[in-house]
């Protein structure tokens, strides 16, 4: 997956979480070495002029395809092979919200998917409100809502990167449905639950990104037994892990604060 023309914003970047990937799996980052050029150099004498290029950082889009390119096919799009998934990829909308927690600063990030076998996918990213570019907004104001009581829980197991030893009282399923809950339900009123065409109303988010190119690596995989949940909005697999980077075209990205004009609205945190 490339970017797609050269009009791309990063609506999203993990320069931490890059590099640590980068660093696992000696992928080279760094900026490129100094050039030395000698000009007038006369033989036997010591004399000429030396002039000296500073090394040029990588710009994103050149560290992005390096990432990309070392990992391969071990970052998947479509979802119809089982768990689990290492690193995972996509493009579609990706909706921007607040991590109601006890720590602040939070985010996460939720997009839907089908593979091509039609396999129901949620993707439940969570990062770093630092991470998040300015254009997205995300310390605008925002209206609140319902949060989650299972929050806590979920920041544990997030800890460990989502490890079963991270579980006291769930199981893999139960706590991926939660943060699920977290990612595409927290917020809502009854109200704002009616506005389908109108996300902004949901409390907590502050925007979005349609057709946006996103990469992730993922600690949780699980496939959800039929039989066991009845979900207001089906999904028959959920993933949940930490974003790299979502790419989008500069006209694709929408920022709340412009739709909520009118709104009484109060700042969160």
């Amino acid at each position: 997956m490339g970017e797609r023309g050269e009009s791309v914003r990063y609506a999203y970047w993990s320069d931490r979480r890059v590099r640590s990937i980068a660093d696992d799996d000696g992928i080279n980052i760094d900026p490129r070495w100094k050039t030395k050029i000698s000009l007038f150099k006369i033989p036997l004498l010591q004399t000429g002029i030396d002039l000296e290029r500073e090394a040029r950082t990588l710009q994103r889009k050149e560290i992005a395809k390096r990432i990309e390119r070392a990992i391969g096919d071990l970052a998947v799009e479509d979802f119809v092979t089982p768990p689990p998934t290492r690193y995972a990829r996509g493009i579609g909308r990706v909706e921007f919200s607040h991590f109601v927690c006890e720590e602040q600063g939070r985010v996460v990030l939720g997009m839907r998917t089908v593979a091509s076998d039609g396999t129901r996918v949620a993707v439940c990213l969570f990062g770093s409100q630092d991470s998040v570019a300015g254009f997205m907004g995300p310390r605008d104001p925002v209206a609140s809502g319902w949060s989650s009581s299972a929050m806590w829980s979920v920041t544990r197991w997030l800890a460990e990167n989502c490890a079963a030893s991270g579980l006291r009282h769930d199981d893999p399923q139960s706590i991926s449905v939660e943060a699920m809950k977290i990612a595409f339900d927290q917020g809502f009123t009854r109200e704002s639950r009616e506005a389908v065409d109108q996300p902004w109303q949901r409390g907590y988010t502050f925007g979005d990104a349609a057709d946006a190119e996103w990469f992730a690596e993922i600690y949780s995989d699980v496939v959800l037994d039929k039989d066991r949940w009845s979900l207001r909005e089906p999904v028959d697999r959920i993933l949940v892990g930490a974003p790299l980077w979502v790419r989008t075209p500069r006209a694709a990205a929408r920022r709340y604060r412009d739709f909520r004009r009118g709104m009484n609205v109060k700042r969160y945190q």
